[in-house]
């Protein structure tokens, strides 16, 4: 069995929450994720209210060669509240919104060893803003461009996983929906966050951050005006961390889904969706994801 140093231990225990965080959106890198039909907006005096709880769980990590680390495993539990609010500035119609995680990690190890996880905290706070570009709802086309802040506000400990990263990070999110069907429409979403520094990382450690990137898509069938069935996939790379300047290796991961959403009214929506991953670089691959979301219009 693979034993692990204190410090080794220390580092591992970040990357698990790097990667839990990262494949489960939340934080940051709830930027590099969407449902579909995110991106239409709504009249300018329109407040959302959005519950959202996501649940991941994985038996594998895959290490930077590929390879599956026996004895290896994660579960996720989140959820997530979001307000949103719309205006318009001039011609343009805009957001801005504020997210805040919460939840836990759990049953966390690789190679066998346990590794110490909260089983609730709370997440680092994110503001967003949105502008439309383009909104034509006459003929079903839209191009927004969303900006995620990401402030270092959540429960932080070097030595155990939780949802505070302990560091600031800036996200820039294109997104273009069209129809190509009477009944069919096109989610096209990409993502770049910019992180700061960690500087309280294990043993006192500095972590820098790299850039990491996502490509994400729907095809969304509407069999009613209140029923959408969708289909996507998402990939996420890049984020190599360099560790008091010893660099180590990005991660990767691809996730196939599925979604249904279903207005329950005219002012409320439920969307289930499901998925797995495919493919995945020094990180957990899930065997399943799966995320509850309710929204209200008021």
């Amino acid at each position: 069995m693979k034993r692990f140093s204190a410090n080794a231990r220390g580092c591992t225990v970040a990357l698990l929450s790097a990667a839990a965080l990262g494949s489960l959106g939340t934080g940051a890198a709830l930027a590099a994720d969407a449902q579909p039909r995110d991106f239409l907006p709504a009249p300018a005096g329109t407040h959302l209210g959005l519950l959202y709880y996501l649940h991941g769980s994985s038996d594998t990590f895959v290490d930077s060669n590929g390879n599956d680390v026996p004895g290896s495993g994660l579960d996720t539990d989140i959820g997530i509240a979001r307000y949103v609010y719309f205006f318009d500035i001039g011609d343009m119609r805009a957001d801005i919104n504020v997210v805040q995680p919460f939840g836990g990690l759990s049953d966390m190890s690789i190679g066998g060893v346990p590794l110490a996880s909260d089983d609730f905290s709370l997440g680092d706070t994110s503001i967003v803003a949105t502008v439309w570009p383009l909104n034509d709802p006459e003929n079903n086309r839209y191009f927004a461009v969303a900006t995620y802040l990401t402030l270092p506000t959540g429960e932080y400990d070097p030595n155990v996983a939780s949802l505070g990263a302990n560091r600031w990070a800036l996200s820039v999110q294109p997104a273009y929906y069209f129809n190509i069907a009477p009944k069919w429409s096109v989610d096209l979403v990409g993502d770049v966050t910019i992180y700061g520094d960690n500087d309280d990382g294990p043993g006192g450690v500095t972590i820098e951050k790299d850039p990491n990137f996502t490509a994400l898509g729907w095809l969304n069938y509407h069999a009613s005006d209140v029923t959408t069935f969708s289909i996507g996939a998402s990939t996420t790379w890049g984020g190599e961390e360099t560790w008091g300047g010893v660099a180590r290796d990005e991660s990767k991961v691809t996730t196939v889904r599925a979604a249904w959403s279903q207005m329950l009214n005219p002012s409320t929506q439920m969307l289930v969706e499901v998925g797995a991953d495919v493919d995945a670089e020094n990180n957990f691959e899930r065997d399943v994801e799966a995320v509850f979301r309710l929204a209200k219009f008021f």
